[in-house]
């Protein structure tokens, strides 16, 4: 599934995103999108996208968008 099911806006920087970093879908329980894990089963993050625009006379948009596989969490 590729369509946007999240968002999120801050005021200052969120922590840098990695490739294989566990992702911890917790926070996210009003999005039901995926199935949920099982025991020993965790998100990993697969690849991440940076996507760029510009508003003219306004300011450079970011997306950034995070595609994740469920795996063991041993992986």
């Amino acid at each position: 599934m590729n369509d946007p099911v999240w968002h999120a806006e801050a005021t200052n920087s969120f922590p840098a995103l990695s490739i294989g970093d566990r992702f911890n879908h917790r926070g996210l329980g009003d999005v039901a999108w995926y199935t949920h894990p099982q025991s020993g089963q965790c998100f990993r993050i697969k690849d991440i996208e940076h996507i760029f625009w510009t508003i003219e006379g306004s300011h450079i948009g970011h997306k950034l968008m995070v595609a994740l596989e469920l795996g063991n969490i041993e992986d």
